[in-house]
């Protein structure tokens, strides 16, 4: 069923469209957190930290996939509030067929290049095999995991939220079951864990292939839709570039960091990778609102109703600081006991020690963060992506040089979570002059329209 988002008050799209969206990134965000709390507790710090010197490459795949696949539900989000059917037809298959190649090429270099990408992120010798092998198995699934996001991001281009959630809850079930028995029974460790995630993933994305085959051909159109548009790939590319690297920045910003984390001792690495897996769960699912008010901006741009774009942003700025304010709550009273999901027992009290100091520091800062989502959102939604791209790297560049900084100073790994709060205060600074702008402008006017209505 496609959904027009141009219709739907923007206070109930928050909760019918975004909330499943949101559900959906939670269930994605459990492969990772699953797979790391059944190697720590069945296997062992050790083992988790194997997992978690390979995180940042893996996040890096997460990164290029989900830029890339905001390109292409934001052309369809237009191009559907636009009503150009056949173009919009165009523009899916252009995106499945970009996106797999992309993802096939990145596959081929995880499974070939696993060793000396561990060794460029300084993977210490005793883990260097373990996370190797896991890297290694884990890039045999992102073709799959590329052609999952590609449909996620048709569904939501289309207006709908709630087919992926179904897909991805089934698929979290079976990756879970396949952990504990790869890891549990068969003692295949870390391996074992990113086998498991790699066939969920594939049974994702054969899911959600097939229901977009027929979704696709329910749209009926007067003419033929062209199987690969140039001029709609530019478009695209217009958007997912800079998304692209955005979100790899992102993603950059975590393998250095990772690579300082990795100079630390065993507890820490571990500390750090049960504490990053949870905030990732809690950062990317309040990221989702900014996605979800990305499809939202961009149908009603394409469709000329600035006036609901603006009550958007309202809506989905204080739907998302909402859940900022509950995880932070959560964090600061439940940090522990969360950390502690992650390891066999009181034995590791220094991993779980790291762990809580790192959710307690950061997690006020989501309350910063919340604001930036949706600025993001609304600049993606309007095709401005570079200069959201512009806003990231800024971010990249101060956290990064403040965590080197503040953990020379303080002496301690505490400095690493610190600097969170210079990079988001620019980030805020930064976007707080970009919406007024745009207020200002002609986007929010009606003024300016997409390039295909001009």
């Amino acid at each position: 069923m496609l959904r027009d988002l141009t219709l739907e008050k923007p206070s109930r799209a928050v909760l019918t469209f975004s909330l499943p969206l949101v559900l959906s990134t939670v269930l994605q965000q459990m492969y990772n957190i699953a797979n790391s709390i059944i190697v720590g507790r069945m296997v062992g710090s050790g083992a988790l930290a194997s997992v978690g010197a390979a995180y940042p490459i893996t996040l890096f795949y997460i990164a290029v996939a989900t830029g890339a696949s905001m390109g292409s539900s934001v052309v369809i989000s237009q191009l559907f509030g636009a009503k150009k059917m056949r173009d919009m037809k165009s523009a899916i298959f252009t995106s499945i067929i970009s996106l797999f190649l992309l993802g096939f090429l990145l596959s081929l270099t995880g499974i070939f290049l696993s060793r000396p990408l561990m060794r460029l992120i300084n993977a210490s010798e005793a883990i260097l095999a373990a996370s190797s092998s896991y890297l290694a198995v884990y890039s045999v699934g992102v073709l799959p995991m590329f052609i999952y996001n590609t449909s996620n991001a048709i569904f939501a281009g289309l207006g709908d939220s709630k087919r992926p959630l179904y897909f991805l809850f089934m698929s979290s079930l079976l990756n879970i079951f396949l952990c504990i028995f790869a890891v549990g029974r068969l003692k295949l460790g870390v391996a074992g864990a990113a086998w498991a995630t790699t066939v969920s993933q594939l049974f994702a994305a054969l899911l959600s292939t097939l229901t977009l085959i027929r979704r696709i051909r329910a749209i009926k159109t007067e003419e033929p839709a062209a199987v690969f548009d140039t001029r709609i790939f530019k478009d695209i590319c217009r958007i997912a570039v800079p998304s692209i690297f955005q979100q790899s920045c992102v993603a950059l910003a975590h393998t250095v960091v990772q690579s300082l984390v990795n100079t630390f001792s065993d507890s820490v690495i571990a500390g750090y990778e049960a504490a990053a897996k949870i905030h990732n769960f809690a950062y990317m699912s309040m990221n989702t609102i900014g996605t979800a008010f990305s499809s939202f901006t961009a149908q009603n741009y394409g469709a000329g109703r600035s006036e609901r774009i603006r009550e958007g942003f309202r809506a989905f700025s204080l739907f998302c600081l909402g859940i900022a304010v509950f995880v932070v709550m959560v964090m600061q009273l439940f940090s522990p006991f969360l950390i502690g999901l992650f390891t066999k027992g009181a034995t590791d009290s220094g991993l779980i020690e790291v762990g809580t100091n790192f959710l307690r520091i950061i997690s006020p800062d989501y309350l910063l963060i919340c604001f930036i989502i949706t600025s993001g959102g609304l600049l993606r939604g309007l095709g401005r992506t570079r200069e959201f791209f512009y806003v990231t790297v800024l971010d990249f560049a101060v956290r990064v040089t403040m965590c080197f900084v503040l953990t020379r100073m303080l002496q301690s790994y505490t400095g690493l979570f610190w600097s969170w709060y210079f990079g988001s205060a620019i980030d805020l600074a930064v976007c707080l002059i970009l919406y007024r702008k745009i207020r200002t402008g002609g986007e929010l006017s009606g003024v300016q329209m997409p390039p295909f209505n001009r």
